[in-house]
């Protein structure tokens, strides 16, 4: 009868550790309350949690174009030459990033969602949040990251 009750036990522990690991792995949700991402466009991870060598100031990233929810993660490497950018894709939609712009004041990133485009696709209704990179002719440094939000199909 011990060894029932150990194996529930341990089957509980491994639950609860394995539904921790999965949020702090996917980034879905606030540390403190383990609820759902933020609805503002604030930075929604604490610098350290973002991926890429160093996080990139929130008075130097424009995210007016994204839609509401959606994150505001972005790192630059320690060259300043790879921005790395926190995506939003869910259930059969894949996101994807390109440079469309870079001038000596901004540098502006296209985010894509694409779904495919067969209607009757079934698709799952999970959130993913990819890290995606783009590379930059010149060094960030002091331009501003314009963030574009576009859907497509595919």
């Amino acid at each position: 009868m011990r060894w029932i009750r150990g194996i529930v036990a341990a089957a509980a522990l491994l639950t609860v550790t394995a539904c921790g690991e999965q949020t702090a792995a996917t980034g879905s949700g606030s540390a403190e309350a383990g609820g759902p991402p933020p609805a503002s466009k604030e930075l929604s991870r604490s610098p350290e949690e973002v991926p890429g060598g160093g996080p990139v100031p929130k008075g130097q990233i424009d995210a007016s174009a994204l839609p509401d929810g959606h994150p505001v993660d972005v790192a630059v490497d320690e060259g300043g030459r790879t921005l790395t950018i926190v995506a939003q894709e869910g259930g059969c939609t894949r996101a994807s990033a390109t440079v469309a712009e870079q001038t000596a004041q901004r540098v502006e990133v296209t985010l894509v969602e694409s779904q495919p485009a067969d209607k009757n696709t079934m698709c799952t209704m999970d959130m993913r949040y990819p890290p995606l990179t783009v590379d930059l002719d010149e060094p960030l440094g002091k331009r501003v990251v314009v963030l574009e939000h576009q859907r497509d199909t595919h």
